[in-house]
């Protein structure tokens, strides 16, 4: 939802740039200062941008159905969402994200396994042993009219010997589990690490781009535009900077979004849910 408001923002900031473009652009064929074609390029350029924009509209109406859903709402009752998708707070320390993945949820699951292969084989060594059954009786005899007492017992044979083959199988079983988990540790530790190096690296630039990449590219096109009205520089000269400054807008919300998706890795593996000083989007009603 914050993607799509996002998208949409971008999309309205390329039509405003567009209908000063249409409306130089007139006013220059109105001087004879340039040829018509220039207004229609203006004029096409500025439809596909409003194209774009309605693009954003049905994306973001998309969006809030899917999230009213996932509440279990037929239909939303707000227009959109505060929190910008932009901001992506810094994370905890690798140290201490490491700390965490070692109470993951996928370890836990495989020391219960454990205590279950344990409990398994204890059974199975005491169905090995053998059930020894005593007798207890008393005997009369009418020869002699005496009378005796008489025990007995029993041993099942071949019972353990039975038994070997399901002992060492769960013997076996349960040997492998300290390798499983080590290797489940090291295959967590590595996807931790890259997302961890995804996440740093697209905030990285998101924060460029807001800060060196589009002043600059936006001071460019003023500048462009000016030089158009004044004649110093071509109509394509000034739309490409337009059209450069979008593109990076766009490329700095694909960037947040990587990093977003990057930090949802990092809560799963972990199984923590707040990694970051600041980072809640929550929902702003609009009845």
């Amino acid at each position: 939802m914050a993607q799509a408001q996002a998208a949409l923002q971008i999309a309205n900031t390329d039509i405003e740039q567009r209908r000063r473009a249409v409306a130089a652009a007139r006013l220059r064929l109105q001087a004879g200062a340039s040829p018509e074609s220039v207004l229609f390029t203006a004029q096409a350029m500025l439809a596909q941008a409003e194209l774009d924009r309605d693009r954003a509209i049905e994306e973001a109406s998309a969006a809030r159905l899917s999230l009213a859903a996932l509440w279990g709402a037929r239909s939303p009752d707000f227009n959109t969402v505060s929190g910008d998708a932009l901001q992506l707070p810094a994370l905890r320390d690798f140290a201490l994200l490491n700390d965490d993945l070692q109470r993951a949820p996928e370890l836990a699951e495989l020391l219960g396994e454990q205590r279950i292969r344990e409990a398994q084989l204890q059974l199975v060594r005491t169905r090995s042993r053998p059930d020894w059954n005593w007798q207890v009786g008393v005997r009369n005899s009418r020869a002699d009219n005496a009378t005796s007492l008489v025990g007995g017992f029993s041993i099942p044979l071949g019972s353990a010997r039975r038994a070997a083959p399901e002992i060492r199988e769960a013997e076996a079983d349960l040997a492998l589990l300290p390798y499983q988990r080590q290797a489940r540790q090291q295959q967590l530790y590595a996807t931790l690490a890259e997302a961890h190096g995804r996440y740093v690296t697209a905030r990285l630039e998101v924060q460029r781009m807001r800060s060196d990449v589009l002043p600059q590219l936006q001071k460019a096109e003023r500048a462009a535009e000016q030089a158009w009205r004044a004649g110093a520089v071509s109509y394509m000269e000034w739309a490409q900077l337009q059209a450069m400054r979008i593109e990076s807008r766009q490329r700095q919300l694909d960037a947040a979004i990587a990093a977003q998706t990057a930090l949802i890795e990092i809560q799963r593996l972990t199984g923590q849910g707040m990694l970051a000083t600041d980072a809640t989007v929550a929902v702003e009603n609009a009845r």
